[in-house]
């Protein structure tokens, strides 16, 4: 009884054996045909390895804008209607590329639109109820004073600046102060290009210096 026992385990082991064996032989067969048919066909192409190596090491600004993502609408590889949300940027008078990005990419601004439930009633931050308020020309006057410039002193008009350039500076300054809070002179964010847009186009002068150091002065 033991012996049959015995004979019908090593039979069974046996087929067992082979069963596996002819399996691994077939597996190995399949792979080497495939092999042939199509050569490397698991190995990752170059050009893909490249282009996410790229991406991966390039950095983000804090509204997790891409300097090539901003450059390419700088050039106009990007027109304005692929990336502008809130349907009032235009690149017209825009001259950086930090300028190329919309209120609702911009962090401060999409959130402020977000906390005080405006974001229902507007597209844009320039339609915001104090945008106008803040930004009136009496009023910037007055803020002027209150601001400091990079060295710490009083923000003043300089010779040879007019009082357009000036008051399109304060209004930049004042506007971030609004967004963002106080976040020190050494801190500067570039704004939306629907922001850049409206106040040099409400005050305008022949030439505009951009977003240069981190602000236009």
């Amino acid at each position: 009884m033991s012996s049959d026992s015995d004979s019908s385990s090593e039979s069974c082991g046996s087929s067992e054996r082979m069963d596996w064996e002819h399996s691994e032989s077939s597996d190995s067969e399949a792979i080497r045909i495939d092999g042939v048919i199509v050569p490397y066909q698991d190995e990752p192409l170059a050009d893909c390895i490249e282009e996410e190596s790229s991406n991966a090491s390039e950095e983000t600004d804090n509204d997790g804008l891409s300097p090539s993502t901003l450059e390419a609408r700088f050039e106009g590889n990007a027109c304005v209607d692929s990336w502008c949300q809130c349907e009032q940027c235009n690149n017209e008078l825009l001259v950086g590329a930090l300028e190329f990005r919309c209120c609702r990419e911009v962090t401060n601004s999409s959130a402020k639109m977000l906390f005080d439930g405006s974001i229902e009633r507007i597209k844009c931050i320039t339609e915001h109820e104090d945008y106008d308020a803040i930004t009136n020309r009496a009023v910037l006057l007055q803020v002027a004073p209150l601001l400091r410039n990079q060295d710490g002193g009083i923000y003043r008009r300089r010779n040879g600046v007019s009082e357009n350039e000036f008051i399109r500076a304060v209004a930049y300054r004042w506007i971030t102060r609004w967004l963002c809070g106080y976040i020190g002179r050494d801190n500067r964010r570039p704004l939306p290009a629907c922001v850049y847009h409206s106040k040099r186009k409400k005050y305008n002068t022949r030439q505009h210096k951009g977003y240069a150091n981190f602000q236009e002065h």
